[in-house]
């Protein structure tokens, strides 16, 4: 009986010490948290922005919404860790927003390090010392140069623009035109810009508001980009009714005849085409929500002797399995049928495509629609056979075959 009666007071003991452990370890986070943070309720939104950074930062446009608590961060968002720099918001209107830094930390402390030896400043200068450098536009136009070019050092880092670097200023002029500020200091913000993430030129570029299926954008302060928040990832809805995975694929296709046609200088190359990249909402509309790889391609300029085939269109060729395409090619034509071979290939590509497996109602019904998503991948003239799935796919979405059953 005594034994029984140790044993327990031991099982107590040893319940009680890990009891105490969890405790000590729960609130050693937790107290470590609220002084990375300063609070209880989590990262306060200005503490993100990396302000101290300025003017090697992306802007301070939506600086003063910040300031005046016009935009909270979700009480839910509170953490020590968050690899991907991504976090969530409201507005006061109730309005929920993503405000992302565009970049992994270990990629800032990178650019931080090659800031000073980029503008010829002394080892440690602070980051408003660039606003006496001279030669910022030149730094710009090297920014784009060496990502059209082979490149041997590094890899391309988000935007690439051709064929010819000097386009540039047409892609910005809409976006500088509509600035007041000063122009160094601007043409600083856009420098980094193109050095760590293109998305918030790219967003004012192709906006929202005139038609693009983008993220409206809400504006920038220091080294945080905050956008709306447009719903959840394709590749978290799998579950979804198959006749909605195909609304969702006919506005996948119409986006890439946007990207490529829509735009009346530049075309729009998407390089990382993903289910995770591309969101809906309850009302099964659709956003391209990252934006940081893209080909920007300016269809109206004098081709040189250096573009013979300029005026051909380019076809993807056959570079194996996967998701692969080759820049050189796409930036020595005028067209290429790149935006769609992409789109076709997430709907019905090899890896995990949005509609397969296909209703067995549907292969019945419909068996040229798999033929034409497999001519898309496959075949010799993408565009006409896009053309034809968006009207096969118009009637479809009217067919109670595919609507009235319910369809999975």
């Amino acid at each position: 009986m005594k034994g029984k009666i140790y044993e327990n007071m031991l099982l107590r003991r040893r319940f009680c010490k890990r009891v105490a452990l969890m405790l000590t370890v729960f609130a050693l986070s937790f107290y470590a948290s609220v002084l990375l943070f300063g609070g209880l309720k989590g990262p306060q939104v200005m503490q993100l922005t990396d302000l101290n950074r300025c003017p090697a930062c992306y802007g301070v446009s939506v600086c003063p919404e910040l300031y005046s608590d016009q935009i909270t961060l979700e009480t839910s968002q509170w953490s020590m860790f968050n690899a991907k720099n991504i976090f969530y918001g409201y507005t006061k209107s109730n309005r929920r927003l993503v405000l992302k830094k565009l970049a992994h930390d270990t990629e800032f402390k990178v650019f931080d390090e090659k800031i000073c030896k980029e503008f010829n400043l002394k080892e440690n200068c602070k980051p408003v010392e660039l606003l006496n450098t001279s030669n910022i536009d030149d730094k710009v136009l090297k920014t784009v140069e060496y990502n059209i070019t082979w490149v041997d050092t590094e890899p391309r880092k988000g935007l690439v623009l051709c064929p010819y670097a000097y386009s540039l200023y047409e892609l910005l002029q809409p976006i500088l035109n509509s600035r007041k500020g000063n122009y160094k200091s601007e043409m600083l913000n856009i420098w980094t810009i193109l050095n760590i993430n293109p998305e918030p030129i790219i967003l004012q570029v192709i906006r929202k508001v005139d038609g693009w299926l983008v993220p409206p954008y809400g504006g920038v302060c220091g080294r945080l980009e905050v956008v709306g928040y447009e719903g959840k990832p394709l590749s978290e809805l799998q579950h979804v009714p198959w006749y909605r995975k195909l609304k969702y694929a006919q506005k996948i296709l119409d986006a890439a005849m946007d990207f490529t046609f829509k735009h009346d200088r530049f075309r729009f190359y998407l390089m990382d085409w993903s289910l995770d990249n591309i969101v809906a909402n309850e009302k099964d509309e659709i956003t391209f929500i990252d934006l940081e790889d893209i080909i920007v391609l300016d269809k109206h300029i004098l081709p040189k002797g250096d573009l013979p085939n300029w005026y051909q269109r380019y076809s993807r060729e056959s570079m194996g399995p996967g998701f692969s395409f080759s820049i050189e090619n796409m930036c020595k034509h005028h067209l290429s049928d790149h935006n769609l071979w992409s789109a076709c290939y997430i709907l019905a590509g090899d890896e995990n495509p949005l509609l397969y497996p296909m209703p067995k109602e549907v292969n019945a019904s419909k068996p040229h629609f798999d033929r034409l998503l497999n001519a898309c991948l496959n075949g010799d003239d993408r565009f006409r056979t896009i053309t034809k799935l968006q009207h096969v796919i118009k009637e479809m979405l009217i067919d109670k075959t595919v609507l009235g059953q319910g369809i999975r």
